[in-house]
């Protein structure tokens, strides 16, 4: 079943630093790809956070 997914990221969500944000980007974006190209419909946007 094909599903719109709202995935909401924010700053501590990719991390603390240069190294770990690239290392969160490169797992997150991947997931990211996976769901689109399984025919999901996605949207990303900022996390909300204080």
């Amino acid at each position: 079943m094909k599903r719109k997914i709202l995935i909401a990221l924010g700053g501590n969500a990719l991390g603390r630093n240069n190294n770990e944000q690239k290392e969160a980007v490169k797992i997150t974006a991947k997931s990211i790809v996976d769901l689109y190209e399984k025919g999901h419909q996605v949207i990303v946007s900022h996390g909300n956070g204080p």
